[in-house]
């Protein structure tokens, strides 16, 4: 059974776009904040097509999470090679949450497509973490 992505409001100013919202899997929080609600909620309608279809852009780490690849890509990357940074910088432009919320402390949340499945996940020094949810689900819900 798939699990429930969803972005609930925690603040109720309807005068600015600055929303404070709650990420979170079911009953389980991933991240909690402030943003700018309307340009998260662009990025995810320009990106929706990209994030349902679109399969990781390097050789598939077998078992790992899109944050985790992304995270080794990085850290095993030739610096000479522009092309599959190019490559990679355009792939985290449309899945990671971060590029929908610039100049917000938001965290390197992946959301995508990976082995056929629809998943968000976070890989970090500190925090890891992988939960496959259902992406319709996600979409009708979110206005």
């Amino acid at each position: 059974m798939l699990r429930n992505l969803k972005i609930n409001f925690m603040s109720s100013d309807h005068q600015y776009d600055a929303k404070k919202i709650r990420l979170s899997i079911d009953s389980k929080t991933l991240f909690t904040g402030w943003v700018d609600w309307c340009a998260l909620k662009k990025w995810l309608v320009e990106n929706e097509k990209l994030i349902k279809e679109c399969d990781f852009p390097m050789e598939k780490i077998k078992g790992c999470s899109l944050a985790e690849q992304s995270y080794f890509f990085y850290e095993n990357v030739d610096a000479c090679d522009d092309h599959n940074i190019d490559v990679m910088y355009e792939y985290r432009e449309s899945h990671c949450l971060r590029f929908a919320c610039r100049g917000v402390d938001f965290p390197d949340i992946y959301i995508g497509k990976n082995d056929g499945k629809h998943e968000v996940s976070l890989y970090t020094d500190r925090e890891k973490w992988q939960y496959y949810f259902d992406v319709d689900d996600f979409y009708v819900n979110l206005f």
